[in-house]
């Protein structure tokens, strides 16, 4: 088979796969709402809203929101196309996030079987951060794709004018804190330059100038002082935050990394044995080794299935074990393995197509629908106390109406102790939880039913249940109908 002829079927191939695993579902992720709320004030007003404008239990007044640029873009689509946009976005991105990472991990090899599979769990690994319609995310996968392909090209001695990196990381951080990673991936790529004695002072350089750059945004010095804080707040309830689970349910949870991750340290130790280190491209392995240390939450798998696809197939010859020389057997065996891995991810896509299509879906968990068209339609206005999974969707349908007492804004706008006591609400855990029905009182309380709260609510002196349906009620005020 020719090359030009090989590439077609190898992204023909991928993009099949992109489209199966993007479409799988598309339920609208929970910050969408609140970055839709922010976009739509920014582009009516052209300023920021003070800091109780969506929350009545704010804790900062002044809020340096680092993904202000992501809610004018979020609410530019929703303007021109509507929710569903988000969907098609969604492919979109994921497409250009995988295409880059491919650029960069192939640069002029000649695909082949093994280098398919080899991607279709990269895309794997990659999912986690694409299975809702969009997240401000996004733009840190793309921007890291992107400065990986760049890392890649300059190896191959094609030089990237610094400017570029300075010009993308003004952009990347106004759309996502994420840009803190491509600082460290600055600051690793100068340190493992120093060690071999590489152009090291290049990339110190870079560093300084893109962290400068970092300052180009409305907030000045205090968009690090926000992010900072979102980088050491604790967010110990929060599974996706917490190192992926190894031991119990393995393929359940996670299962393109934990793939990924053994198949590369299997390789590299099979190259390792074959090869000795001396002659291993040591700056690559010890790369992916540092990233993959310093980035353990479940959170940033899908970045190091980034730095794997960019930086991995380098490492290995373009088809081992499918030398003339070797043995019929051999080539036969090889064949087949490589045979076995392209059509297991293929089936697992022509299975679940079409998938969901291109339309939004909307998870009860995150999403209160009829309860909160209940609150419109009864026009019921003040305070709305809210558990956390539901107030970014209630803060986008009730904007201007009602505030909530905690959104999805997590690190950015609440304390610790702000999120736990609205927890502690709804779990009725503590000998203080009933303290939100008193300071600050809300003027009305959506709960899910299945919150220890529920039937404690019902008996609550001062409060009646006016709603009810399959997953939640609303409680208002004795006569406030």
């Amino acid at each position: 088979m020719s090359t030009s002829l090989a590439k077609f079927f190898f992204w023909l191939y991928l993009l099949v796969l992109i489209w199966a695993d993007a479409t799988v579902t598309n339920w609208a992720d929970p910050d969408l709402w609140h970055r839709l709320a922010l976009g739509e004030f920014l582009w009516h007003t052209g300023h920021f809203p003070p800091g109780d404008y969506f929350s009545y239990l704010t804790d900062y007044k002044i809020i340096a929101d680092h993904e202000w640029g992501s809610a004018v873009i979020f609410y530019g689509l929703y303007q021109w196309a509507g929710l569903d946009i988000f969907v098609a976005v969604k492919l979109v991105t994921l497409t250009l996030t995988m295409a880059l990472i491919v650029w960069a991990g192939m640069y002029q090899r000649r695909p082949t079987m093994m280098t398919a599979a080899f991607y279709a769990l990269v895309l794997l690994a990659l999912l986690p951060s694409f299975q809702s319609a969009i997240r401000c995310m996004t733009f840190s996968h793309i921007f890291f794709a992107l400065w990986l392909y760049w890392f890649q090209r300059e190896r191959h001695g094609h030089p990237v004018s610094t400017y570029l990196y300075a010009i993308t990381m003004v952009v990347w951080a106004n759309l996502h804190g994420g840009f803190v990673v491509g600082l460290a991936w600055l600051l690793m790529v100068g340190f493992v330059e120093m060690i071999f004695q590489g152009h090291w002072k290049i990339w110190a350089a870079r560093f300084g100038v893109c962290l400068l750059a970092t300052l180009i945004n409305p907030f000045g010095a205090r968009l690090w002082l926000s992010t900072g804080r979102a980088l050491i707040t604790s967010r110990q309830d929060f599974g996706e935050w917490q190192p992926v689970p190894w031991w119990t349910n393995p393929l359940g949870v996670y299962p393109g990394y934990k793939l990924l991750f053994v198949g590369l340290i299997v390789a590299l130790g099979i190259q390792f044995y074959r090869r000795g280190w001396v002659k291993m491209d040591r700056p690559i392995v010890l790369l992916m080794g540092i990233f993959a240390v310093l980035f353990l939450s479940a959170r940033n798998t899908s970045l190091f299935a980034a730095v794997a696809g960019a930086l991995a197939p380098g490492l290995f010859v373009e088809e081992p074990g499918a030398r003339d020389d070797d043995h019929p057997l051999q080539r036969l065996g090889h064949m087949a393995l490589g045979t076995t891995l392209l059509l297991i991810p293929l089936y697992a896509a022509l299975v679940v197509l079409p998938g969901t299509g291109l339309n939004l879906d909307y998870p009860h968990v995150s999403a209160p629908r009829d309860a909160v068209d209940y609150l419109k339609a009864r026009k019921v206005r003040g305070d709305l106390l809210v558990p956390f999974n539901y107030g970014s969707y209630a803060m986008w349908e009730l904007r201007g109406k009602m505030r909530v007492s905690m959104d999805g804004r997590y690190d950015l706008v609440y304390l610790p102790a702000t999120y736990r006591r609205v927890d502690d609400f709804f779990s009725a855990h503590g000998d203080h939880w009933q303290s939100l029905l008193i300071s600050p009182k809300p003027d009305a309380i959506l709960v899910p039913i299945v919150d220890p709260v529920y039937p404690k609510l019902l008996t609550e002196p001062g409060w009646k249940e006016v709603y009810h349906d399959d997953t939640d009620a609303v409680f208002l005020p004795h006569g406030s109908l």
